[in-house]
């Protein structure tokens, strides 16, 4: 279907003048404009020198589709259509039908275009995306140098929340003539509906009269009820308020981010405490004030979905409901209906991952960080961003203030705070009776361990003595499986990922080698691939299941469980660990990274670190910050409640920064420690870095379209462009991989000049260049 005009200038034209008949005719009666056409043909030769002149004008407008394209569309809409920025239309995109928004009104014809404009097929009842979320992802689009496209399909990633709801069957009287016998069970129904102010379910009816369906079906055939359709029911949250005692510097810190709510408009604040000091307690405050406006809506975001069931039993302890979840852990239907409850404001807090920051709300009022530090919230797929910056920016554009609570502060935000960018408030210790936890170092190279051991004696004779107490403990290694290589004693033969150039990890309680960058996962092998020698195949160096093994052979009576994200997979069985943990039914849990993320476990009071360097390895810029972060978090889950915990952590470089950080509990030695070594060497938060990503699965052709991209590259004082090198994982998913990194002063554009620099690249099909603006992993 293309355009019909239904704007224009209608002149009746003789002897070289003529006279207006109709100006910018909108709505103009398709049959009048054909009348007047016709008049000259129907005069016949009594008209030969009078001509008819029409000048069309066009209602255009730019359709933006969540699809990976460059730009969005231009259509003309209908005579009969009203269509506002922002609203959600269908319109054809080749052969297909494709729901996108409106993005611009009002657009100017191209006189010089040479195709078609094709016409919107129709509007959508779905309430339209407010002024301040386009802008956003405009904004998020031109800092990631990303398609809009697929920033929109972030905000509309569950598609058929788009159309209508499908209605309920309800029932209402349809007259109250009686017209046959109406029998005591019809009676009750009859007198229910009759007293009813709104139409009833089929169950609503059954449940209020105790009368079985074909009552009302019987009714319903003599015309005496009809069916109407309404809405699905909605549950109205009820907000209820437990008071819980603040400490004074919980007050203290509640009391202004309850102000900074109050005036509505953008502020940012770091709330900064040590694990354990009520963090969560302070912003509930927040949300709470945010509560006294009926509308509001409030966003906390987690890194993680694991823990979102701890932090709802929290709210729902705290406030009498269960806050609406977005994740990728849901499944579609509900998707479909939190997002609709979401759209229209139903919604009153949302508890989500990084992608519940691009949702369409109705009145966003205030939006939370937790962990800020966590680099989970970068994402590395897709359009790349980092959620708890991006975060900021939609709060300033929302004009809400943004609270960003972590006990290990990214460097980014702390400077942002020293820049007096952000205010910070302290909670300088824990909540209560309980006091942060005693760390010691634990040199193994003074250790005599056999080699297929990994537990130092002081750690298992502490181990031990928590056992006997009563008390729980926890593990900690940061690699997943059984076994980080397996290779064959016989040949030398080590499994490697036929996709990536990565070893394969051994999961010994799935008998499976599995990649962990692409997934791609075997059988373990009886014989060696290589020599076909059996038993020759042997695990080299300590996964989590590895250490799970050494402790159950230790401590054969104590009860063990392992907490990855292997068994992690969904909110419903991290909820019923974190229960079984909480309610003491393990003695020592052993688990990666996924146990640092937050969780209060009371009867915890000792955790025990197992190659507490693994961080450092591999050179990365911000390899010592994540690894002080990361071991800080895990010390912190001992000891939260009266009883003090203890923390040992072995390492095989005590001498470390952050080792002697860790050690001493000043956490500000590091801080200025690392930031001195950023300041003196001009990386971030003092410098800007990009990352472009050359992928092919030829590799000289990628070679060659990387090498082409550093010498056009212009030369400029203020950036340096470094690479073209293999990556680190040069080979990942069957793509060969080249890396070149940009540097650039604070000051330089660095979107603008990679804009300029790429567009001097012919796109290949076979070759694909990604941008990482502000990258995280170097891999």
């Amino acid at each position: 279907m293309y355009i019909v005009p239904h704007k224009c200038d209608i002149y009746f034209s003789k002897g070289g003048s003529s006279i207006k008949v109709y100006e910018n005719a909108i709505g103009l009666n398709y049959l009048k404009i054909i009348i007047v056409l016709l008049v000259p043909i129907l005069l016949g030769n009594k008209t030969r020198n009078l001509i008819f002149l029409i000048f069309m004008k066009t209602n255009l407008v730019k359709v933006l589709f969540p699809l990976f394209l460059p730009e969005s569309l231009t259509y003309g809409v209908d005579e009969d259509m009203e269509v506002r920025e922002g609203d959600f239309v269908r319109a054809p995109i080749g052969n297909r039908k494709v729901v996108g928004v409106v993005w611009e009104c009002d657009v100017e014809d191209n006189k010089d275009r040479k195709f078609e404009i094709k016409a919107i097929l129709g509007k959508l009842n779905t309430p339209p995306l407010s002024d301040n979320l386009r802008g956003f992802i405009d904004w998020v689009a031109g800092y990631t140098l990303s398609s809009p496209g697929m920033v929109l399909k972030m905000a509309v990633s569950s598609p058929k929340a788009l159309e209508d709801e499908k209605m309920v069957t309800a029932y209402e009287m349809a007259f109250t003539n009686e017209t046959t016998k109406i029998t005591p069970a019809r009676k009750k129904v009859i007198r229910l509906l009759n007293h009813s102010n709104e139409p009833l379910t089929m169950d609503d009816i059954v449940e209020q009269t105790g009368v079985g369906t074909t009552v009302v079906k019987g009714l319903l055939r003599l015309g005496q009820v009809k069916e109407v359709f309404i809405e699905p029911e909605r549950d109205i949250p009820q907000i209820s308020k437990l008071d819980v005692e603040l400490s004074e510097y919980q007050q203290i810190a509640a009391d202004d981010l309850c102000k900074k709510v109050a005036a509505k408009d953008f502020s940012a604040t770091l709330l900064d405490g040590v694990t354990g000091s009520g963090k969560t307690e302070v912003y509930f405050s927040a949300i709470e004030e945010a509560f006294k406006e009926n509308d509001s809506q409030i966003l906390i975001m987690l890194p993680e979905i694991a823990l979102t069931s701890q932090i709802v039993s929290r709210f729902k302890e705290k406030f009498g409901f269960s806050p609406t979840q977005w994740h990728s852990g849901l499944t579609v239907v509900t998707k479909e209906k939190n997002w609709r409850d979401i759209v229209s404001g139903r919604a009153r807090l949302i508890i989500g991952a990084r992608s519940a920051l691009f949702l369409p709300y109705k009145n966003l009022r205030g939006i939370i960080v937790d962990e800020e530090h966590d680099s989970s919230y970068k994402q590395e797929e897709g359009v790349i961003y980092h959620a708890r910056d991006m975060a900021v920016v939609r709060a300033n554009i929302e004009k809400c203030p943004i609270i960003l609570a972590s006990a290990t502060p990214s460097i980014e935000t702390v400077e942002n705070v020293n820049a007096g960018k952000y205010s910070v408030l302290k909670l300088p210790s824990r909540y209560g009776e309980a006091v942060m936890p005693d760390i010691k170092i634990v040199d193994m190279r003074n250790e005599k361990l056999r080699s297929d051991k990994w537990l130092s004696a002081f750690l298992k004779s502490q181990l031990s003595d928590n056992i006997a107490a009563g008390r729980q403990s926890m593990l900690f290694l940061n690699r997943r499986g059984y076994a980080p290589l397996t290779l064959c004693r016989n040949c030398g033969f080590r499994f490697q990922c036929p996709d990536c150039s990565s070893w394969l990890v051994e999961h010994k309680s799935t008998k499976k080698l599995m990649c962990h960058h692409c997934g791609c996962s075997k059988k373990l092998p009886e014989e060696c691939p290589e020599c076909h020698k059996e038993d020759t195949l042997v695990s080299c160096g300590p996964g989590v299941e590895r250490i799970a093994e050494e402790v159950e052979e230790s401590f054969p009576t104590a009860r063990v469980c392992l907490m990855t994200s292997d068994k992690l997979t969904n909110p419903a069985k991290a909820a019923r660990m974190i229960k079984s943990i909480t309610d003491g039914d393990y003695d020592i849990i052993v688990g990666t990274q996924v146990i640092a993320k937050g969780y209060h476990f009371p009867k915890l009071t000792h955790v025990g670190v197992i190659d507490a360097d693994l961080g450092l390895e591999g050179g990365d810029l911000r390899a010592s910050e994540q690894t002080y972060q990361l071991l800080q978090q895990v010390a912190g889950r001992a000891g939260r409640e009266k009883n003090k915990g203890t923390v040992i952590m072995q390492s095989y470089m005590p001498d470390n920064s952050v080792m002697k950080s860790l050690s001493s509990g000043v956490r500000e030695d590091f801080v200025d420690s690392e930031m001195k070594s950023r300041k003196r060497t001009k990386m971030p938060p003092y410098a800007r870095l990009a990352s472009i990503i050359v992928s092919s699965k030829q590799e000289r052709l990628g070679q060659q379209v990387a090498k082409a991209i550093v010498n056009s590259a212009p030369i400029q004082e203020e950036i340096r462009v470094m690479g073209p090198v293999p990556a680190t994982i040069f080979m990942l998913r069957g793509n060969y991989r080249h890396r070149i990194l940009v540097k650039t002063d604070r000051k330089v554009n660095i979107q603008k000049w990679l804009n300029k620099l790429l567009a001097q690249i012919k796109p290949t099909p076979s070759v694909m260049v990604k941008v990482d603006i502000d990258p995280y992993s170097f891999m």
